[in-house]
C-alpha cells in the first residue's frame, strides 16, 4: 500500500513538474518553422507524408482606429477571446483522414465558446461547456458525440458562439507554450493573425474580405466577429497566448511567462521543493509518531498485566543489566556466542586432518589385517567329481594319507589279477574281510563317499581297527598304486573300471 501511494506522489510531481503530459510537433526540420513577417511569411512543414513549404503568406490583423478593421501589414493583432472547452495537438497529420493545405501546418486545434475573458474566468468547474470529442483529424472539422454542446451542429439557431481554430506558431517559445491549452475549461485570449488566401483561392479557415454576411470583421478591441452562423473556423498564426495568470509571449520574456509544469504560488522549484519537504518528511515523521503510539501502548498493556510491583522489578532488572554491561559483565548467552565464535577460528586455523582408515568402518575389526593375512586353510579340492557337493580339504586329505600309511605298514592289501586254479578255502579271517569288501562295493557311489568323509578323520593310529574301514584303505592302498603328485589332491571316487560283481576271490 505505501509503494501505490508512493507511486502516486512521483507520477503527481512529475506531471506537475513537466516531466508528462501531451506530445506536440517538433520545432524545426523534424516537425514545423515558421519565418514570421508580417509583409511576408514563409512556413515548412513535415508534419504530413512529405514535406511542404508555403511562401510568400500575407498575415492579416487589426487596424486600430475609429473603427477598427482587418487588413496586412496592421499594426494590431486579431484576439480570440472566450471559455476554452476543448483542445486537440497533432505530432502529425495523415492525408488519408482528410488532412490538405494548410492543415498540415496546424499543431493544435482549440473550440473556445466566445465570451469577454472575466466572464469565462467566472465560470466554475462544471457549469461550462462540455465537448465529448469523438475524433478532430481535421483541425478545422471536429466530430463530437453526446454532450452540452455538439460542435459539428453548430449553425444559426444555436444560442452561442464559438472559435474553432487551427493554430499556427510563430516562434520556438509559441510551439512549446501550446500545451498551456491541454488544460480545459479555462478562460484565454489568443492573439495572431489570420491567413490570405494562398494564389487567391477563397477557402475554408482564410480570410474573407468584403461586406458579406461571411466576411470577417472585429470589434472595438479586435476580437473576431463570430458572425450570424455562430461559429467561425480560421486559420491563425498565433502570437501570443493569454491565461490566468500567465502569458506565453513570443519571445519567452514576459513578466508573468508561463511555463509547463509551473505551480501557482509555488512555482516549480517551490513545488517540488515543497513535495520533498512536506511529502517526503511528512511521511517519515508520520511513521516515526505511529511507532511512539505503540510503544506506548504496548508500555500500558504491560502495567495493567504485571502490575506496579512487576513494574519495579523489570526496572530494576534493567537496571542491573546496564550496571553490569558498564562494569564489563557479559550475559551467559554472549559468552557463549563468544565461545562458539573462538572455537570456529580454531577449526579454521587448524589444517583438515586425513583419516587413515577408510570411511565406513566396522568397530572390533579390521579389514586390512584381514586382507593381508593368508587364508587359514588351504584350497579345497572337490570330492566325489565335478558334480558332487561333498569338498574335502586339504587337512582331510593329509588325515587320509596318514591313515593309509598306518594301515600300509600292518597289512598289504592287493588284488590278484588271475584267479587260482583251484579254489582253496581261504581262513576264516580273511573271508570275513572280503565279505566285508563285497557288501560295501554293492553299496552306492554317494554313500561311499559320504561314508569316506565321514569316517576318515575319524581314523587315528591309535584307534583299533574296524573292517569296514579296512576295507576301504584296502581301496585307497590300490589306488595309491598309481603314480600321482604329492602336492595334487587326489580325487576319492571310484573308478568305473572297478568290477565288483566278481566274487571269485
Amino acid at each position: 500500500m505505501r509503494r501505490a501511494v508512493l507511486a502516486v506522489y512521483l507520477l503527481a510531481l512529475m506531471t506537475l513538474a513537466g516531466c508528462l503530459g501531451p506530445q506536440t510537433a517538433s520545432w524545426g526540420s523534424d516537425g514545423v518553422e515558421v519565418d514570421f513577417s508580417q509583409s511576408g511569411t514563409s512556413i515548412s512543414s513535415d508534419l504530413g507524408s512529405s514535406s511542404i513549404d508555403y511562401e510568400d503568406i500575407s498575415p492579416v490583423g487589426c487596424e486600430v482606429g475609429s473603427s477598427n478593421y482587418l487588413t496586412t501589414n496592421s499594426s494590431s493583432p486579431v484576439s480570440f477571446t472566450g471559455f476554452l472547452a476543448a483542445s486537440n495537438f497533432y505530432e502529425s497529420h495523415d492525408p488519408i483522414n482528410g488532412a490538405k493545405d494548410l492543415e498540415l501546418a496546424v499543431t493544435t486545434s482549440v473550440a473556445i465558446q466566445s465570451m469577454p475573458f472575466n466572464e469565462a474566468s467566472k465560470i466554475v468547474e462544471g457549469d461550462g461547456a462540455r465537448v465529448d470529442l469523438e475524433d478532430w483529424f481535421r483541425p478545422l472539422d471536429p466530430q463530437t458525440r453526446a454532450g452540452t454542446i455538439d460542435l459539428d451542429e453548430i449553425d444559426g439557431d444555436s444560442e452561442d458562439y464559438w472559435y474553432v481554430l487551427g493554430l499556427i506558431p510563430t516562434t520556438e517559445n509559441i510551439n512549446d507554450g501550446m500545451r498551456s491549452l491541454d488544460k480545459w475549461h479555462q478562460p484565454v485570449t489568443i492573439e495572431g493573425y489570420l491567413v490570405n488566401p494562398i494564389n487567391n483561392v477563397s477557402a475554408t479557415g482564410y480570410y474573407k474580405s468584403g461586406n458579406a454576411s461571411f466576411s470577417h470583421s472585429v470589434d472595438s478591441d479586435c476580437n473576431l466577429v463570430v458572425g450570424d452562423n455562430h461559429r467561425q473556423s480560421v486559420y491563425v498564426l498565433v502570437d501570443k497566448i493569454i491565461l490566468d495568470g500567465a502569458v506565453v509571449s513570443d519571445d519567452g520574456d514576459s513578466k508573468d511567462e508561463w511555463a509547463y509544469g509551473d505551480v501557482p504560488f509555488f512555482g516549480r522549484a517551490g513545488y517540488i521543493l515543497f513535495f520533498l519537504i512536506v511529502g517526503v518528511g511528512g511521511g517519515f515523521g508520520l511513521f516515526i509518531l505511529s511507532q511512539l503510539f505503540v510503544l506506548q501502548g504496548a508500555k500500558t498493556t504491560m502495567k495493567t498485566l504485571l502490575g506496579k510491583e512487576g513494574m519495579d522489578k523489570i526496572k530494576k532488572v534493567a537496571s542491573d543489566l546496564r550496571r553490569s554491561k558498564a562494569m564489563g559483565m557479559i550475559s551467559p548467552k554472549e559468552r557463549k556466542k563468544q565461545i562458539e565464535m573462538e572455537s570456529r577460528e580454531e577449526n579454521k586455523s587448524k589444517p583438515p586432518k586425513k583419516s587413515k582408515k577408510p570411511e565406513s568402518e566396522i568397530s572390533g575389526f579390521d579389514l586390512d589385517s584381514v586382507l593381508s593375512s593368508g587364508p587359514s586353510q588351504g584350497s579345497t579340492s572337490e570330492f566325489g567329481g565335478e558334480s558332487s557337493s561333498v569338498v574335502a580339504t586339504n587337512e582331510s586329505i593329509e588325515m587320509d594319507r596318514a591313515a593309509a600309511t598306518t594301515d600300509s605298514d600292518d597289512t598289504d592289501y592287493s588284488y590278484q589279477e588271475e584267479p587260482k586254479p583251484a579254489w582253496t578255502p581261504p581262513p576264516k579271517e580273511s573271508r570275513r574281510e572280503q565279505f566285508s569288501s563285497n557288501v560295501v562295493s554293492s553299496q552306492p557311489e554317494q554313500q561311499k563317499r559320504e561314508h569316506f568323509s565321514s569316517t576318515a578323520p575319524k581314523a587315528t593310529k591309535s584307534s583299533p581297527p574296524v573292517k569296514k574301514k579296512k576295507t576301504v584303505r584296502k581301496r585307497k592302498s590300490v589306488k595309491k598304486a598309481e603314480p600321482e603328485p604329492e602336492d595334487e589332491p587326489k580325487k576319492s571316487s571310484f573308478s568305473g573300471d572297478d568290477d565288483f560283481s566278481d566274487f571269485s576271490m
